[in-house]
């Protein structure tokens, strides 16, 4: 580092020849104003070239301080007038405050812009936003004053050796004393620089400590501050320029210096002096460094050494706590000169960055060079050469001085190289002491540089000439231009590195060298990076290498290019290089560049021809191959036709669908129909789809022609071409029906298929389509049709939730297994959830289904009809329970007490062992109790309460219980007992409360399925040797009228079978031999009255006849279920319900009225049907 003078003023008072002191100075924060106060005027410099910019007479007395804001808009000045006046940067006064006496200093804070100005005993805080100026008392003379780098806290140096340091708010925190006045303080960073009149240098921290050990700096400083990491001092003696440590680096004697003001913008400082003498100088900066391959070794503040690791960026600092000289670095070792020694590190692990100190040698003459080998250490000196630190020191004297120093190593021992001023190179070796003249340069050497494999050498001398030599011979092998600075690269032997006239040029063995512009001398050369020195930093440049490989691929050196592109290519160069070698048949090198750019396609393809060629494939084919790869498809096929191989050539045309050109090199015949094909599947691909059609139906390949058309939705091609086809190409029909079913064209579909005879295909397809009608229209005329209908159906209405529409779609499917599954799952969810009503429903459907299946059934015959009996004895008791359960569970019920007590006694009546699922014994025998109390049928009543007490009964109910028991216990009416026991109409007796026949006659009672009591009906049979038909016949058949004798009224009568026994067979007296059926004779069935007459069908069983025995009561049957009931109340059910209360089914009349709008299996249904058992909550698990 040195001081250049740029200028220098004396300055002198106006129309005097006696000069001013200049008692203060300052540079603006971007360097363009240089402030300067002396004697009373306040004066403004061009730092540039010290012309005067302006003179500001403001002030009355001497300008003892001058200070610029960090914001660069405003700058202050005081002075012993005791007024401070604050400037703009276009040097107009603005503002003026004073104090009680003179002005000694004054600072701005670097971060609020907040003016601190020093009197002789106190000071104050100024800014722009606060009128009032708080002024605070100093206990001692204020002679400085600075602020830190935070803004958080200003040092104030005190005459009587105190320095203050305040927080922003004027607050001592800190006190500091010295043994002597302290004139100047200053910040660097955050450590405090106090300078006394002791000349000492002293360190501390914000809490006051000391930092670091004092320096004495051989003057009495007057001013202090800081450029970068230097402290510049001025004072009685002159002025210095010191280490962040106190380090003197550079030492000026002047008589007597006031202030001393750094540039950092413009590198530049000025120098004020007692005797008007103004100095501006230029702070000029030597670099000391060292490079060995990846490690740079660079000087930093003066004292440090930085070593950085220009591959990875990493750095590490080692402080020398002296002036650094010189530096050299090679392989493990470090050279550091300093003013009075040299010391050598060596690294402490070879991966790491650790440095550690080996020896400290004693050299106190600086030397014009440093070398550092592994083993020695050495020093230039104009024309010797010295061996230092050695037991043998060593020593050589050259003819001319020494201007370059290259270690290296030559056949294995390690040499130095030395480029002298006189163009000579000599070759030097420390271990032998072996020195000679190797070769000699037109001019005086700059720099060298040798090749990774010792076999060149690269020479630019004085007129900027690079010489490139043979080490082994010394021939000159060419020479460049415009070169200052020269490199090879340490990993490939070919690349050299030259810097120059503002350009990098990157050389390649003879081949014309590749430039870019850069800034900066070129030292290294590693890889795809050079290492550039730029004014004063190192700086890493990746450069590119392409125009290296591609000359070489232009000479076809594949291995040469390979080799430099290992060094670092893009991803087009190695796909470049692998083409140009993959061209030439070189698969080594043409592998490798493609697993660099990770070409899987290419990789295999090398595979392939590789493997090729081992089964005796010709190369000419194998570079047919390869052209062709590369789209040079023409030459490609021209290849293979000249090596006799026009079926590659063909194939390669009709992959590229250049089919004209193919038809050159295709046969008659087959290759023909196959190239149509191939024309076909072509027009396919491009999105032609009904020219590949036409194409493929000329080609005979229907099936390929109808997919096409399918896939491209040509539904009116499809429909023409289902009717232009013949019905004898059953193949083909089959394949267009594919195609229309595919296109959603079901009913045109379906009509091919019906032409084909295949039934269940239409079947399916009106399924698909929705067209039930239809669909149950081909399963009654075709039985092999019913699954593919039914069990779509089953899964559509199960899905739907409409899940006994389901049941029946299965067991009309024939899926027997999954109907009843369907059907227990019904059931069980229903007895649950407490719904049995719907329970009894579910049993009446499959015992019909059982009915329904025992008609067409043979073999289990007998055992469907049980399972019918079965079935329909636990709809009748489910749905008479429903009403029981509802009585007992709610707290309301709307129906009449003789409906429940006939609804508890007939489900008793049923009943055959264990209740079913669901059934309460309890509820049967309470609601049975409740109903007799309430008809005064108080002994049924006690009856019932007996049973409950062999029972477990709920809590819940436990308190009725007792309470019923109770009232029912001490009565003695029984006026309502033959109102509730049921009457035989056959033989005309009571019967039992619980009996379900008559133990007298044997008579089965008939139940109304409405309200469930004993229904007023005989039941008769005709005697044996009468049909159905017949005995039908005579029923309906009027009887001729009864006359008596006196009533003839004169007329003749004739008489015929008047001794014929006319008593009614159902007024005869019961035998006990009688089984309960009365049996009707030819005459009994005539007397019969067709209105009092009740037939049950229910096919395939016999049909059941009743008499009814009050015809003032009609009874009926449903036309569904064939139960009999009170044709009121069934009625009133059908008007109040809309259906059957037992099958749910409607009236004839409002059945016509639903299947014109909703339908049933056999039409198609979107919506449920009324008769479902519950609504849509019904579960299915």
């Amino acid at each position: 580092m040195r001081t250049i003078p740029k200028w220098v003023n004396k300055i002198h008072e106006a129309d005097k020849i006696e000069f001013s002191s200049v008692h203060t100075i300052c540079f603006s924060p971007d360097g363009t104003q240089l402030i300067v106060g002396a004697g009373e005027k306040v004066m403004v410099y061009d730092p540039r070239d010290g012309a005067l910019v302006q003179l500001l007479q403001a002030h009355k007395g001497a300008v003892h301080a001058v200070a610029y804001c960090n914001d660069g808009k405003k700058f202050a000045s005081g002075s012993a007038d005791k007024n401070v006046i604050i400037w703009t940067s276009k040097m107009e006064g603005v503002l003026k405050y004073s104090h009680n006496e003179a002005i000694q200093c004054l600072a701005y804070n670097p971060v609020t812009y907040h003016l601190a100005s020093c009197a002789l005993s106190d000071f104050a805080f100024w800014s722009a936003d606060v009128k009032a100026v708080q002024k605070y008392r100093v206990n001692g003379r204020i002679t400085s004053c600075a602020w830190s780098p935070t803004g958080q806290h200003l040092a104030i140096g005190l005459a009587n050796g105190g320095v203050s340091l305040r927080n922003k708010l004027g607050e001592e925190i800190q006190k500091i004393i010295r043994d002597a006045a302290v004139w100047a303080v200053t910040f660097l960073k955050q450590t405090l620089l106090v300078t006394d009149w002791n000349d000492t240098l002293s360190f501390y921290d914000i809490q006051g400590q000391q930092v670091l050990k004092e320096r004495n700096i051989e003057l009495s400083a007057l001013s202090i501050t800081t450029l970068g990491a230097l402290v510049l001092v001025g004072g009685i003696g002159g002025w210095s320029v010191l280490t962040s440590e106190g380090v003197l680096i550079v030492s000026t004697p002047v008589e007597w210096v006031w202030s001393v003001a750094p540039s950092n913008s413009q590198n530049s400082m000025a120098v004020a002096c007692q005797d008007g003498t103004l100095w501006c100088y230029q702070v000029a900066y030597s670099t000391v460094h060292g490079l060995y391959r990846e490690r740079y070794a660079y000087r930093e503040n003066m004292t440090d050494i930085i070593i950085q690791h220009l591959t990875s960026g990493n750095k590490v600092r080692i402080k020398c706590h002296d002036r650094v000289q010189k530096i050299a670095i090679y392989k493990h070792r470090l050279a550091v000169q300093l003013p009075e020694r040299v010391v050598v590190y060596e690294q402490g692990d070879l991966e790491g960055m650790l440095y550690r100190v080996k020896e400290k040698l004693i050299q106190r003459n600086e030397c014009s060079l440093l070398v550092a080998t592994s083993e020695a250490l050495l020093i230039c000196q104009d024309t010797k050469l010295s061996m230092i630190g050695s037991k043998l020191p060593k020593s050589w004297t050259v003819p001319a001085p020494i201007r370059y120093v290259k270690v290296t190593t030559l056949q294995l021992e390690e040499v130095l190289l030395l480029g002298l001023f006189n163009g000579q190179i000599w070759q030097v070796e420390p271990a032998s002491g072996v020195a000679k003249v190797i070769l000699q340069s037109p001019g005086n050497v700059r720099c060298l540089d040798v090749n990774a494999s010792r076999s060149r050498l690269a020479v630019v001398d004085e007129a900027s000439v690079c010489r490139v030599y043979s080490l082994t011979n010394g021939e000159l092998l060419y020479t460049e231009e415009n070169v200052t600075a020269v490199s090879w690269n340490s990993w490939c032997d070919e690349l050299l590195c030259l810097s120059g006239g503002g350009l990098l040029s990157i050389k390649a063995a003879h081949f014309a060298a590749a430039t870019q512009p850069l800034t900066g001398s070129v030292v290294g050369f590693q890889g795809g990076r050079v290492f550039c020195l730029q004014a004063n930093s190192m700086q890493t440049v990746n450069v590119p290498l392409s125009h290296a490989v591609h000359q070489y691929i232009q000479q076809k050196l594949f291995n040469d290019a390979y080799a430099v592109a290992c060094l670092g290519v893009t991803a087009l160069d190695w796909e470049r290089l692998g083409t140009a070698a993959l061209e030439e048949l070189s698969f080594e090198v043409a592998r490798k560049a493609f697993q660099r750019s990770e070409n899987i396609t290419y990789l295999t393809l090398i595979d392939q021809l590789q493997e090729r060629i081992e089964n005796g494939e010709k190369h000419a084919v194998i570079a047919g191959e390869v052209v062709a790869h590369l789209g040079r498809y023409t030459e490609a096929a021209r290849i293979f036709h000249s090596a006799a191989r026009d079926d590659r050539a063909l194939a390669l045309y009709l992959d590229l669908r250049m089919f004209n050109k193919a038809q050159e090199y295709v046969s008659e015949g087959d290759g023909l129909t196959n190239l149509a094909r191939q024309r076909a599947e072509w027009a396919r691909r491009v999105n032609e789809p009904r020219a590949a059609a036409e194409m493929y139906l000329a080609a005979g390949d229907v099936q390929k022609a109808a997919k096409l058309l399918a896939e491209s939705g040509r539904r009116d091609m499809l429909i023409e071409l289902a009717r232009k086809m013949d019905k004898g190409s059953s193949e083909s029909l089959r394949h267009i029906a594919e195609a229309l079913v595919a296109v959603g064209e079901y009913g045109t579909a379906g009509d091919v298929y019906q032409r084909l005879g295949d039934f269940k295909k239409v079947a399916q397809l009106a399924v698909i389509a929705g067209e039930w009608s239809r669909a149950f229209n081909l399963a009654r005329e075709h039985v092999d049709c019913k699954q593919d209908v039914y069990l779509p159906y089953a899964h559509r209405m199960a899905q739907e939730k409409k899940f006994v529409e389901a049941q029946k779609a299965y067991h009309m499917a024939g899926e027997t297994a999954t109907a009843m599954r369907v059907f227990n799952v019904l059931v069980g969810n229903a007895v649950t959830e407490e719904r049995y009503s719907d329970a009894g429903y579910l049993h009446h459907l499959l015992a019909s289904q059982c009915l329904d299946s025992a008609a067409t059934a043979e073999g289990d015959r007998d055992e469907l009809l049980h399972q019918y009996k079965q079935y329909d004895r636990l709809a009748r008791i489910y749905h008479a329970y429903d009403a029981v359960h509802r009585c007992v569970h709610e707290p309301f019920s709307l129906s009449q007490p003789e409906t429940l007590l006939n609804a508890a006694r007939y489900v008793l009546a049923l009943l055959d062992g264990d209740p079913p699922s669901g059934v309460s014994m309890f509820c049967l025998y309470l609601c049975l109790a409740k109903q007799a109390k309430v008809l005064n049928a108080n002994t049924l009543a006690r009856q019932m309460l007996d049973k409950i007490l062999g029972l477990q009964v709920p809590p819940k109910f436990q308190e009725g219980v007792e309470l019923l028991m109770l009232k029912s216990g001490g009565v003695t009416d029984t006026s309502g007992e033959e109102d509730v026991v049921p009457l035989c109409w056959r033989c005309r007796r009571h019967v039992p409360p619980l009996a379900n026949q008559c133990p007298r006659c044997r008579h089965n009672l008939a139940y109304s399925l409405a309200t469930h009591e004993v229904l007023p009906l005989v039941q008769f049979e005709p005697t044996e040797g009468i049909t159905e038909v017949e005995a039908m016949d005579l029923i309906e058949r009027m009887p001729i009228p009864e006359v008596e004798k006196n009533q003839t009224e004169g007329a003749d009568i004739l008489r015929i079978n008047h001794d014929i026994d006319y008593s009614d067979p159902f007024l005869d007296k019961v035998e006990e031999e009688d089984e309960g059926i009365v049996e009707c004779s030819r005459l009994a069935l005539l007397q019969l009255n067709p209105a009092c007459t009740v037939v049950v069908r229910r096919a395939p069983l016999p049909p059941l006849y009743y008499r009814n025995m009050l015809p003032e009561l009609p009874v009926t049957t449903c036309p569904s279920c064939h139960n009999l009931f009170y044709m009121e109340d069934y009625e009133i059910q059908v008007v109040t319900k809309g259906h059957c209360p037992f099958c749910r089914q409607p009236s004839q009349e409002i059945r016509d009225f639903e299947d014109s709008r909703e339908g049933s299996l056999t039409n198609d249904i979107e919506s449920p049907t009324p008769r479902s058992p519950s609504n849509g909550d019904v579960t299915w698990q």
